[in-house]
């Protein structure tokens, strides 16, 4: 540890002077603003030219644990925020680490090779207190995600074919995880939870002082050998005009494994840029212009696949893309009878995942080569209206809407070659319709104050209403092989309302307790309406089976009911503790349907349609505490303890069926301990923490129908230290030794469905899906 060539090295870079920095900074983030302006192949050029000029590999600052939101979020259930810092000791290369610490919280992921040879891999969504895929809601600065898409030769709907991973958390001011169903308010609302991203902001880097900020990170990831190059650079070009740019460049390598077997290659790259223009055009008026770029490239190798079918396994090229851009006004202290404050914001989203599969392929001894595209393509446009009116000192009024168009596309395409002959087979089945959606949401939510037995109390009724139309394009390429499939397609509108209402009491001026109600509502989806797969497309006659979508889906509902308590309870100690109940109806899953003579009489092999055949219950309680230990001694000063554990139960009933069971997507028992250091003079800090969870098998799948007997997922714990230290107002180095114990073990919501090693096969499988070992990650950051 050379603590002395570090600083000599830092006191040696020589910054130029302020004036002409400012200058430079300011043509540089112009310039840049004008390049986010070009389309996204230009961009994604700039922001490599500008990662390969400043060098090579990234993590950052350290904060010791994620926190509750402020006590105001007593209003809205328990609520978990995650900073920019927590995210990088996070070791967060993607969405799977952001919330590595939260008991209840953990990121499924589809592993590679892991599904059908045309499959893709990677993050599907969040599970948050058991309910996961998209039943929780995902959004960017108030912008919905697209949902991750399921596998319909697959047979369920917890299982998909493409993620969502469409960001790079360095651009993330913070995340917002809500638990349970999201009470009325703007954003996309979650049947579960939901997750909101925040981006960056220049007001973040610029204060009255400063004029300019520059910064330029470093880092590596050890688990994934991924490098990170960073630069972020924000200028008050006048009093009125704030300009902020960030941009990102990664590439890493297939995630790390203890496994005995070897994993699946998956070498990839990616580029972000996030640029920002804030303008006060007036007092109280605010303009923002935003441009949001990703693109991640894929090269993965499926050697798992290598068998009868495919003897040289199975080669991937994937391209995800999202593009967003966005206009907000923000009209504040307004005054008028109908507001006090408004905001307004339009944006244009696009979003796709392209997945590019090349294999030898084998069949009824005839050799082929086997090239298959897929994608999901969605493009969005929006307009979101919020509005707030303080009524009296302790009330206050928020409501709002929202409008938004979106086109959704699931082409698949394959060409396959007969190789003794070189003969093309082309196979076209898009693996839903082609949809385009309207979607209209306004929502109307009060905060009454008032005293309550001698304590002040607040009362947040809600309600939130949406109509949604979904009208089918190009049917002619629906379903071509199944005649009458299409004509099952047809326009289609719904609405709901959801209610909501807390009741928040402050027992002290530091400590509130809660109670809260709030009904979630999710729509059937495209891919769940209308996906589809079948045999016909590559026989063209005959008979066999095919996968049908529903057009008499109905909604599935949620009534969650939670009390809490939060707050300081007495100097020294944080607290937050919370108790849930919800329960579920009309969960929608697959299921065999009898034969259908009349509408499909070459159907007999099996048909198969999404139903709403579930009912579930889930329970428990979550608590988090904060110890800072200077408050009492006062050697401590700087010392804190954070103690933090979930534990949830499920059961579900397949009403078809009959049967009941565990929810087999109910996480384990996990608790957390941490023990950090954070310098009162701000010169650094380190944390130790310990992440203990229980075992567990997924039992029957009553829903979905599995009854196979899974992996039984082991209890583990695992031991993690980080630290940071600010080696100059200039240079700042961040560190962390992650897994020390170099013990092997699995994520149970990724892991809870592979079958029990029985098999080569199946124990190679499980295996694969084992978590990194001992892995470390560092960030340098140096700031102008």
């Amino acid at each position: 540890m050379a603590a002395t060539p570090a600083r000599q090295s830092a006191a040696a870079v020589q910054f130029p002077r302020p004036r002409l920095m400012r200058v430079a900074v300011q043509s540089a983030l112009l310039t840049l603003l004008g390049v986010a302006l070009l389309p996204a192949r230009a961009q994604e050029a700039q922001v490599a030219a500008v990662a390969a000029a400043a060098g090579a590999p990234a993590l950052g600052e350290i904060v010791v644990q994620a926190k509750r939101d402020d006590p105001a979020s007593t209003r809205k259930g328990t609520t978990t925020v995650i900073g920019a810092e927590q995210i990088e000791r996070n070791n967060a290369v993607d969405m799977a680490n952001i919330a590595r610490y939260s008991p209840l919280i953990s990121v499924p992921g589809a592993a590679s090779g892991s599904g059908n040879v045309w499959d893709g891999a990677g993050n599907t969504g969040f599970n948050i207190r058991g309910v996961e895929g998209n039943r929780v809601s995902m959004e960017l600065d108030g912008i919905s995600l697209p949902d991750a898409a399921p596998k319909p030769d697959g047979n369920t709907m917890n299982a998909f074919g493409i993620g969502r991973d469409y960001f790079d958390p360095e651009t993330f001011h913070y995340v917002s995880i809500g638990s349970g169903a999201s009470p009325a308010g703007s954003g996309t609302p979650g049947l579960g939870g939901s997750v909101s991203f925040v981006t960056k902001s220049p007001e973040q880097y610029l204060d009255g002082t400063r004029k300019v900020y520059g910064e330029y990170k470093f880092g590596y990831s050890g688990e994934q050998n991924a490098r990170m190059h960073a630069f972020t650079a924000a200028t008050e070009i006048s009093p009125s005009l704030k300009a902020l740019v960030v941009g990102v460049h990664r590439q890493g390598d297939e995630l790390d494994s203890k496994s005995s077997v070897p994993v699946n290659p998956d070498d990839w790259e990616s580029n972000a840029i996030l640029a920002k223009l804030n303008w006060q055009v007036a007092p109280g008026h605010k303009l923002g212009f935003t441009i949001d770029s990703y693109k991640a490239d894929h090269h993965r190798v499926y050697n798992n696949k290598t068998g009868a079918l495919y003897p040289q396994g199975a080669i991937q090229d994937s391209t995800t893309k999202r593009n967003r851009y966005s206009i907000e006004h923000n009209w504040t202290d307004a005054g008028l009878a109908l507001f006090d404050s408004l905001k307004t914001h339009v944006y244009k989203q696009d979003a796709s995942v392209v997945d590019q599969t090349n294999a030898a392929y084998v069949s009824g001894g005839q050799p082929y080569l086997r090239f298959i595209e897929t994608g999901y393509y969605n493009d969005s446009r929006g307009l979101v209206i919020e509005a707030s009116k303080k009524l009296g000192t302790a009330s206050s009024l928020f409501y709002g809407a929202n409008y938004e168009t979106q086109e959704s596309r699931r082409p698949w395409y394959e060409d396959r070659t007969v190789v003794r002959t070189g003969a093309h087979q082309i196979t076209r089945k898009n693996r839903m319709a082609d949809m385009d959606t309207d979607k209209v949401a306004a929502y109307v939510r009060g905060e009454f104050g008032f005293p309550l037995a001698g304590h002040q109390a607040t009362l947040t009724p809600g309600l939130r209403a949406e109509h949604r139309k979904l009208t089918p394009k190009n049917l002619q390429n629906y379903a071509i092989a199944i005649p009458n499939a299409a004509s099952e397609v047809k326009e289609e509108s719904d609405s709901y309302f959801t209610p909501s209402l807390n009741l928040s009491v402050e027992l002290t001026p530091t400590l509130t307790t809660y109670a809260q109600y709030s009904r979630g509502t999710r729509l059937p989806s495209s891919a769940e309406r209308t996906g589809t797969y079948d045999s016909f497309s590559y026989t063209g006659a005959g008979v066999g089976y095919a996968v049908l979508g529903n057009a008499n889906l109905q909604k599935e509902t949620s009534n969650a009911f939670e009390l809490g308590l939060k707050g300081t309870a007495t100097p020294g100690v944080e607290f937050s503790a919370s108790m849930f109940y919800t329960r579920y109806n009309n969960f929608i899953e697959y299921a065999t349907q009898p034969a259908d003579p009349v509408n499909f009489p070459t159907i007999t092999f099996g048909l198969f349609r999404p139903e709403n055949i579930g009912k579930a219950r889930i329970w428990g309680g979550e608590f988090s505490s904060n110890f800072h230990l200077g408050q009492w001694l006062q050697g401590m000063k700087g010392y804190s303890v954070n103690l933090a554990a979930g534990l949830s139960r499920g059961n579900a009933e397949n009403q078809l069926t009959g049967q009941k069971g565990a929810l087999v997507s109910v996480q384990p028992y996990k608790a957390n301990a941490t023990f950090a250091w954070d310098d009162p003079a701000k010169r650094g800090g380190a944390a130790f923490i310990v992440s203990g969870v229980r075992s567990q098998r997924a039992g029957n799948d009553v829903i979905g129908g599995v009854t196979a007997e899974r992996f039984l997922t082991p209890g583990y714990g695992v031991m993690d230290f980080t630290a940071y230290w600010n080696i100059s107002k200039h240079v700042e180095l961040s560190a962390g030794a992650y897994n020390l114990g170099d013990k092997k073990y699995w994520d149970f919501a990724s892991a809870r469905g592979l079958p029990g090693g029985t098999t080569v096969a199946t124990r190679d499988d499980i295996e694969r899906m084992a978590r990194p070992g001992r892995n470390y990650a560092f960030t340098l950051k140096v700031i102008y």
